[in-house]
C-alpha cells in the first residue's frame, strides 16, 4: 500500500471510529427506555448489560454513515487548510487519486454495513426481545399488565402496581376463553408475587360452563377465596399464547428472500418483505454516498475558512433523512417507497460533483 494511502486511511479512520463511538453512546440514550423497562423487570446486572449490547447492532446502520460523512469532510478540510491538498495537487497528484483510498474504504464500509443492517441487526433485535419476554413471561402480573413488548390479546386489565413485578391492587382482569369463545372475569383486592409464588387476597374468579345447546343460558361459576396461592411461572405459561408472531425486522435477508418464492403469502405480505429489503439496501448505498458528498464539500482553495461546505452536507443530510421517512409511511405503496429511498442517492450524487468540479476549476 503507498505511503499516501496509509496517511490517508490513518486520518480517515481515526475521525472515523470516534465519530462511532460518540454515536453509539449519544444514540444509546434513544433505546434508554427499554434498558430502563428491562432494570425495572429484572436486578440481574450481567441480564442488563448483555441486553444494551444487544442495542448497539440497531444503531450500527445508521452511525457508520453519518461518521463516514463527518470523517470525510474533516479530512478534506484539514488538507486544505494546511495546504496539503495544493501541495499533493502541485506534485502531480490528482483529486481523484487523493480520493480513492477513501471511496474504496466507503465501499468497504457499505458491504459491512449492508451485513449489519441484513443480518446482524435482525438477530440482535431478536435475541434482546427473547430476554425481555423471557423475564416478562416468568411473572404473570408483567403479563396482565399488558407490556409494549408482550401484549395479550383478547383481554382486559385494570389494576394498579404498587412494586413493579412484585405487587399490584384492585386488580381486574377478563380474557377470552378460546375454547367456548366466553369471557372469565378474575378480580382481586391484592396479588402478590414472590420467589415464583404467586398470593392473591380477597380473590373472585367468574366461569362459565357451555351447555351446549343454545335454547339454554350458560352457567356461571362464581368462586370466592380470601387467599390463594399458585405458581407464578405455571400461571404465566397458561396466560401465554403458544403462537408468536414476528415480523420482518427480525428476519435475516435470507428467510425474508424465501416469502417472495411462497405461493401462499399475501400481497400484503409481500409489500412489507419488499419494504425490509429496500431499507436494509439503503443504509449500505447510503454509506458510500455520505462518503463522497463528505470529500466533495469539505475540499477548499481559498485562503478563508468557509462554511458552506459544512452547511449544504447537513441540509443533504436532512433531506436523505426526511426522504427515509417518507419511504417508511409507504411502505405498503412499493413504487413510492422505492422512489423516496432512491432519490436522496442521485441528488447528493449531482450536487457532490457540482461542488468538486467548481474546485478543479478554481471556483470557489
Amino acid at each position: 500500500m503507498p505511503i499516501l494511502w496509509r496517511y490517508l486511511l490513518k486520518n480517515y479512520f481515526q475521525v472515523f471510529f470516534l465519530c462511532m463511538i460518540g454515536f453509539i453512546s449519544v444514540l444509546l440514550v434513544t433505546r434508554v427506555q427499554e434498558i430502563a423497562r428491562l432494570a425495572a423487570l429484572t436486578a440481574q446486572l450481567d441480564l442488563i448489560l448483555l441486553f444494551t449490547l444487544c442495542q448497539i447492532p440497531h444503531i450500527l446502520p445508521i452511525a457508520i454513515p453519518i461518521s463516514g460523512l463527518i470523517s470525510a469532510i474533516l479530512l478534506a478540510q484539514r488538507l486544505s487548510q494546511t495546504h496539503e491538498l495544493t501541495a499533493f495537487r502541485a506534485s502531480g497528484l490528482s483529486v481523484k487519486m487523493l480520493s480513492t483510498p477513501i471511496l474504496m474504504a466507503a465501499a468497504l464500509l457499505s458491504v459491512v454495513n449492508f451485513v449489519i443492517a441484513a443480518e446482524l441487526t435482525p438477530r440482535y433485535r431478536l435475541y434482546s426481545r427473547e430476554l425481555i419476554q423471557n423475564v416478562i413471561t416468568a411473572n404473570p402480573l408483567f403479563l396482565m399488565k399488558k407490556s409494549k413488548l408482550l401484549k395479550l390479546q383478547d383481554s382486559y386489565v385494570d389494576m394498579k402496581m404498587t412494586q413493579i413485578g412484585k405487587e399490584a391492587k384492585d386488580v381486574i382482569f377478563a380474557v377470552k376463553n378460546p375454547s367456548n369463545n366466553r369471557l372469565t372475569l378474575m378480580m382481586a383486592k391484592k396479588f402478590a408475587v414472590e420467589e415464583n409464588v404467586m398470593t392473591g387476597e380477597n380473590v373472585t374468579i367468574i366461569s362459565n360452563i357451555d351447555q351446549g345447546d343454545p335454547a339454554y343460558h350458560d352457567n356461571l361459576i362464581i368462586e370466592n377465596q380470601e387467599r390463594m396461592s399458585t405458581s407464578a411461572l405455571a400461571l404465566s405459561s397458561l396466560m401465554q399464547k403458544t403462537t408468536r408472531r414476528v415480523g420482518f425486522e427480525y428476519l435475516p435477508l435470507r428467510k425474508i428472500l424465501s416469502t417472495f418464492s411462497d405461493k401462499s403469502v399475501k400481497p400484503k405480505t409481500l409489500k412489507r418483505a419488499k419494504f425490509e429489503i429496500c431499507r436494509r439496501l439503503f443504509y449500505s448505498c447510503i454509506t458510500f454516498t455520505f462518503t463522497y458528498v463528505g470529500i466533495s464539500l469539505g475540499m477548499q482553495i481559498g485562503r478563508g475558512r468557509k462554511k458552506r461546505g459544512i452547511f449544504v452536507a447537513v441540509l443533504l443530510a436532512s433531506f436523505t433523512f426526511v426522504c427515509s421517512i417518507a419511504a417508511k409511511s409507504f411502505h405498503l405503496s412499493p413504487h413510492k417507497m422505492i422512489f423516496f429511498y432512491s432519490i436522496p442517492i442521485p441528488v447528493l450524487l449531482l450536487v457532490s460533483l457540482w461542488f468538486k468540479r467548481r474546485i478543479l476549476r478554481g471556483v470557489e
